[in-house]
C-alpha cells in the first residue's frame, strides 16, 4: 500500500497543472474572440428613448358628448352649447423610459408655446362674439428632452355668457313692509353703488353704463367700477338707471332706483334742495310720526335764522320698530359727509332708541375736521365707541341708575366762566324717564356743562357730586359741543332758545 502514498502527491500536482492551462486557454480565446464583452473596441448598444405620452382632462356636464379625436389621446368636446369661457383643466404625462419633467401649453389663438411644470390651471378665452370655438393642446416633455409628438387636444365651443349686475344688499333703502308706495329723500348727492359678474370670467365686464331719468343718454365708467357718486342734482323726482357690458358686446339687464316693478325699495327719489346754513338732524324714529321734537327745534330756529335759514334731514330706521326706513341712514360714506357739507353748522339731536352717530362718525369728523361746526344732543344711555373721533370722551356713567331725573335740578353753564353762564344754565323742565349718560371728558375736552351738585340740588337727584353732561371738542377748523340730555326737556327755565342761540352764533359763527 505504499504505492498510494507516492501516487497521492502526483494527482495533486496533475490538478495544479490542468487548471493553470485552463486559464492560459481562456486568455487566449478571449483575446482573439470578437464577442469578448470587456474588449476596450467593443460599445454598448443602447436602445432608443421613447417619447412620453399626454393625457387632458375635463369635468364636463351629463349631457356633453365626448368623442374621440383622429389620433390616440385627441379629444374634441361637442355639446357644450353653454359652455362659458372660464375653463379649468387638468393634464399629466406617462413616460415608459424616464420620468415627465414638464409640459407645453398652448391655446390656438397664442403665437408660440408656454412652458410649465403644473399639470392644471384656469383659463379665461378671450372671446369677442357670441359663440367661438377654441382649441387647446398640451405636449408632454421627459427627462431627456423628447416632446410627445401628438399632443393632448381638447376643442371648446363657447357661448357668451351676458354679464348680470344687481345694487349692493342695503345701498338702496327699503321700502316699509307691504307699502312701496312712499318717497326716499336725499340732498343734491347720491351715490349709488352695485356688484357685477360675468359667468365667462368678471374680467370681460368693459363697462358699467348709467343714465339719470333719460335713457337714451347713457354715461361709460371703466368694467371694473362699482360705484358713481352723483353731484349737483337738480331739485325734485329723479330715477337712476344702469347695465353692464361684456367684451363681446352682450349687456346685462337695466336695473333701476326706484324700481316700480321691486315691492322691496321706495316707489320715489326726491332731491331736496339745501336752504340756509343749518341742518337740523332728526335722528330720533320714534318722533318721525308726531314730529314733536322737530317741531320744537324748527320753532326755535325759526325764531333765531328765519324761515329759510335751516332745513331738515329725518333719519329713519330699517330696525324693528320699523320707521320711515326709506329715510334710513345713507349706505355710502360719502353720501352722509356731502349731506352735511351743504351746511355751516348742524343740529343733531336724539332720544329713544339707537341713534347713528356711530354709523355716522367718520363723516362727522372729517365734517368737523374741515371747519364744520356740530351741536349733538343725545338723550340715550349711549357708550362711544372707537367711531366716535368727533368729540372727545374718555368714558361714560349713568347718571340717573334708576332710570328717572326729576324736573327741578339746573344744569350748570361754564362756557365763559363768567356771570355770563348764569344766563346759559338750564334746568330739567320735564321728567326725564329713561337712563341717560354722565362724561367723563377726555383730554381735549372742555367742560361746558355740569349737573347742579347733589349738596344744592332743590329735588332729589340718583348721583353725587356735579357730573358732566356737557363738552367742547375743538377738532381742526371746526368744533363739537356733545351734550348727554334730551335739550328739548332742558327749558325749565325757557331759556333753551337764548342758549341754542348763542351757541349758533358765539360758538359757531353762524
Amino acid at each position: 500500500m505504499r504505492w498510494l502514498n507516492h501516487i497521492r502527491p502526483l494527482g495533486k500536482q496533475f490538478a495544479r497543472l490542468a487548471v493553470a492551462l485552463s486559464m492560459v486557454a481562456a486568455m487566449v480565446a478571449l483575446s482573439t474572440c470578437d464577442q469578448n464583452p470587456f474588449h476596450k473596441a467593443r460599445e454598448g448598444r443602447r436602445l432608443s428613448n421613447l417619447p412620453p405620452e399626454t393625457f387632458l382632462f375635463l369635468a364636463v356636464k351629463p349631457d356633453t358628448v365626448v368623442l374621440p379625436g383622429p389620433s390616440g389621446p385627441d379629444t374634441t368636446i361637442i355639446g357644450l352649447d353653454t359652455t362659458a369661457s372660464r375653463q379649468v383643466l387638468h393634464w399629466w404625462g406617462e413616460d415608459q423610459d424616464g420620468e415627465v419633467v414638464g409640459y407645453y401649453i398652448q391655446w390656438d389663438y397664442q403665437p408660440e408655446r408656454q412652458w410649465t411644470t403644473a399639470e392644471y390651471d384656469t383659463f379665461y378665452l378671450p372671446i369677442r362674439a357670441r359663440f367661438a370655438s377654441f382649441t387647446f393642446r398640451v405636449w408632454a416633455v421627459d427627462d431627456d428632452s423628447a416632446v410627445d409628438p401628438t399632443p393632448a387636444t381638447m376643442t371648446f365651443p363657447v357661448y357668451n355668457s351676458p354679464p348680470e349686475i344687481a345694487f349692493r344688499y342695503r345701498s338702496n333703502p327699503p321700502a316699509p313692509p307691504g307699502n312701496p308706495n312712499v318717497t326716499a329723500y336725499t340732498f343734491p348727492t347720491r351715490t349709488f353703488m352695485w356688484d357685477a359678474r360675468d359667468p365667462d370670467g368678471d374680467e370681460t365686464i368693459v363697462k358699467i353704463l348709467y343714465a339719470l331719468d333719460d335713457t337714451s343718454n347713457w354715461q361709460e365708467l371703466p368694467g371694473s367700477a362699482r360705484s358713481v357718486t352723483l353731484t349737483g342734482l337738480t331739485p325734485g323726482s329723479h330715477r337712476f338707471f344702469a347695465r353692464a357690458e361684456d367684451i363681446a358686446g352682450a349687456q346685462s339687464k337695466v336695473i333701476s332706483f326706484p324700481d316700480p316693478t321691486d315691492p322691496q325699495t321706495p316707489n320715489f327719489w326726491v332731491v331736496k334742495e339745501p336752504r340756509g346754513d343749518v341742518l337740523l338732524v332728526n335722528d330720533f324714529a320714534q318722533d318721525q310720526s308726531t314730529y314733536q321734537v322737530q317741531g320744537y327745534y324748527e320753532q326755535l330756529l325759526r325764531n333765531i335764522v328765519g324761515e329759510g335759514g335751516y332745513s331738515v334731514w329725518e333719519i329713519g330706521t330699517w330696525r324693528t320698530p320699523v320707521i320711515n326706513p326709506q329715510n334710513s341712514l345713507p349706505y355710502a360714506t360719502a353720501d352722509i359727509k356731502a349731506n352735511l357739507s351743504y351746511f355751516k353748522a348742524v343740529i343733531w339731536f336724539s332720544h329713544l332708541g339707537r341713534p347713528n352717530l356711530a354709523q355716522a362718525g367718520l363723516s362727522l369728523t372729517q365734517y368737523i375736521a374741515a371747519g364744520g361746526k356740530v351741536f349733538i344732543t343725545n338723550g340715550n344711555e349711549e357708550v362711544p365707541d372707537t367711531a366716535w373721533t368727533f368729540t372727545d370722551i374718555d368714558s361714560v356713567f349713568r347718571l340717573n341708575p334708576g332710570g328717572r331725573l326729576l324736573a327741578g335740578v339746573r344744569v350748570i353753564a361754564s362756557f365763559t366762566n363768567s356771570e355770563r353762564d348764569s344766563a346759559l344754565t338750564l334746568k330739567v323742565g320735564k321728567l326725564i324717564g329713561n337712563r341717560v349718560s354722565a362724561l367723563v371728558p377726555g383730554p381735549q375736552a372742555q367742560v361746558v356743562y355740569r349737573m347742579e351738585p347733589d349738596s344744592t340740588a332743590a329735588v332729589a337727584v340718583p348721583y353725587k357730586g356735579s357730573p358732566v353732561v356737557g363738552i367742547r371738542y375743538i377738532l381742526g377748523q371746526g368744533r363739537c359741543i356733545y351734550f348727554s340730555l334730551p335739550f328739548n326737556y332742558c327749558d325749565g327755565f325757557g331759556n333753551a332758545e337764548e342758549v341754542l342761540r348763542y351757541i349758533l352764533r358765539e360758538e359757531f359763527g353762524i
